[in-house]
Formats: structure tokens, C-alpha cells, sequence
């Protein structure tokens, strides 16, 4: 059996697939599988993969309808034979030195995540494969002030599935939502929560590609109103474990994103549209938790305003703030 699982959900990656497939196979680290995870995709990038499996019995392929990347990492866990799960996108590639000291890191310190330090591009540097020495791990215990720090200050640790490598009982208890996308960013800091303790190391060993036409960085999509789920997701898990200070930052993010959103749409899909999709997504209705952000009542009201909300949400927030007599 394996020791590493890496997942790879394929998508429309023909240009990048060899970079990526390569990368893994020319780890240091060599007892791993890649299970590629075609999911319908319209051009040749299922058939470079088989081709790929054809010269590497490391190398397992499964051809899917589409249904998205959470779909598709899901599917890849599944027929996972190890323990232990590094997700690399196909657009994207690992350092040689990854997964050897991605998993020294988690043994040696009894861990069950451990994570580098990411690098974005368009190009893969010149420089990304040279060696790294005398590597030295650091342990994180995971508290409320830890996560707080960590999802102000070092974002890619608390919100990015590249650059992990996870113990699959964690992934098996926090799986991915299908159908959303952002759905990394409203389970990886459960994942942290539930390890209590990762290994970091601060080396850039994943190259995340700044690709213009990847899900999240095309024009407008209404289906990029997930960011609002997973802010969601995040509050509604912090809630449950009564830490206020999450509470107060997240849901503050919240607004400002709802804020950004707004204007974006309108600027962009023209005001019939704004409201369709106001009307449709109740992420622009409400915030599940306004009495935990620490935005003052202008703040507050200005985005109820302008999000069309009805004069009675507006009078409710005044009588819940206590500004009417």
C-alpha cells in the first residue's frame, strides 16, 4: 500500500497536465499513487492522463461526469489506498522535495497535517526545484487564537487545500460539499480544528498558477456568490464552539465581501440583473450573526441599504442595536 495519496482532479488542462503529473512523478519521496480524476473534460486532457497511466503503475485514472472539483476530490479520496492525502490542482505542480518532507514533517512531529508555503505565478520560476536544506519544521497548536492569526496573517495555511498533506480520517469526517465552489475555504480550517496540532514549513514547495481562466478568477458567475457560503460555513462551525473572536472577524468579513460583491455585480451585469440574483441567493438577505461584528451602525445600515433591503429589516436592526426609542 502507498504511503501518499495525491489527489488530482482534471479539468480542461491540456496545456498544463504534463507540468503538473510531472512534478509528482519526480518527487524524492517515491512510495506514493496519483489518482487522476478526469472529470469530463472536453478536451484531450483524459487521454493524456491514461497515457500517463499506461508508463506508471503508480498512476490510477478515473474518467467521471462533470461535476465539479469538490466532486472530483471526493471521488479521487475514495479510491484512495493510503492514509494520507496531498491535493495538487492540474494546473498546478510541487516542489521535488514535497512530499518527502511534507510527510517527514507530520511523522516526526505526530501530526496529522502538515503544510508549506505556497508560490502563485503564471510561470513556473526557473528556481522552483532547486534543493532545499537543513529543513526545520515548526508545530502549531491550533486555538482560537492560532486560527485567528492564522486566518488575518498567513491565509494559504487556513483557507488553501494545495500545500497539505492530510491524514484522510480528517477528510473522511470533513468532506468537501459538492457543487459549490470556494469549497476548500469552508472546510480547511476544520480540518485544522480537528488535527489540534500541524507541521509547517515555511519553504514555498507549491506552485499555485494564477490561471485567468480558472473557476474563481473569470468574470462575474453567480456561482461565485459560494464565498459567501463559505464565510457561512466558517461562522456557523465557530458558533458551535463559542469562539466570539472568530465570530466578530468573520462575520466583519463578511459584510466587507458582501460590500465588494455588490458593487462588482452592479458594475458588471447591470442593475435587472443585480436584483435576480439578490432576489436568489440569500447570502444578500441576511447575516446569520450581525450581533458579533464589531462594524459600527453607519456600516451596518449602509449595507442593509444597499442590498435593497426592506424598510422592516432595517427598523429591526435599529431596535436590535438599540438606536429607537
Amino acid at each position: 500500500m502507498p504511503q501518499i495519496s495525491v489527489i488530482v482532479p482534471v479539468y480542461k488542462c491540456e496545456e498544463y497536465i504534463d507540468r503538473c503529473v510531472n512534478s509528482i512523478l519526480n518527487q524524492t519521496f517515491s512510495d506514493f499513487e496519483i489518482v487522476l480524476v478526469d472529470d469530463g473534460s472536453p478536451d484531450k486532457s483524459g487521454i493524456i492522463c491514461d497515457e500517463y497511466a499506461k508508463k506508471d503503475s503508480r498512476i490510477i485514472v478515473i474518467h467521471k461526469e462533470n461535476g465539479g472539483q469538490a466532486s472530483a476530490r471526493n471521488l479521487g479520496v475514495k479510491n484512495a489506498k493510503s492514509d494520507w492525502l496531498c491535493f495538487v490542482d492540474s494546473d498546478d505542480a510541487i516542489h521535488p522535495q514535497a512530499l518527502e518532507k511534507l510527510y517527514w514533517s507530520v511523522l516526526s512531529n505526530d501530526a496529522k497535517i502538515g503544510t508549506c508555503n505556497l508560490q502563485q505565478g503564471e510561470q513556473l520560476p526557473d528556481n522552483f526545484s532547486l534543493k532545499f536544506e537543513n529543513l526545520s519544521p515548526k508545530t502549531l497548536i491550533l486555538n482560537e487564537e492560532s486560527l485567528l492569526n492564522l486566518s488575518k496573517n498567513v491565509r494559504y495555511y487556513y483557507w488553501v487545500i494545495g500545500g497539505k498533506l492530510l491524514h484522510k480520517s480528517i477528510y473522511e469526517k470533513y468532506p468537501l460539499t459538492e457543487g459549490r465552489i470556494y469549497e476548500d475555504n469552508a472546510v480547511v480550517c476544520k480540518w485544522l480544528y480537528e488535527a489540534g496540532k500541524i507541521a509547517i514549513l515555511d519553504e514555498k514547495m507549491y506552485f499555485y498558477c494564477t490561471n485567468t481562466s480558472s473557476t474563481t478568477k473569470k468574470g462575474f458567475a453567480k456561482n461565485q456568490l459560494d464565498v459567501l457560503w463559505a464565510f457561512r460555513e466558517q461562522i456557523e462551525f465557530f458558533d458551535s464552539l463559542g469562539y466570539e473572536k472568530m465570530l466578530k472577524y468573520l462575520c466583519t468579513y463578511f459584510f466587507e465581501i458582501s460590500a465588494n460583491l455588490y458593487h462588482r455585480i452592479k458594475t458588471e451585469n447591470g442593475e435587472r440583473q443585480l436584483i435576480s440574483i439578490i432576489k436568489n441567493n440569500e447570502a444578500y438577505l441576511r447575516c446569520a450573526y450581525p450581533e458579533y461584528t464589531n462594524l459600527s451602525y453607519k456600516q451596518k445600515l449602509y449595507y442593509y441599504e444597499r442590498t435593497n433591503k426592506p424598510m422592516f429589516y432595517i427598523t429591526r436592526l435599529k431596535n436590535k442595536l438599540g438606536l429607537l426609542k
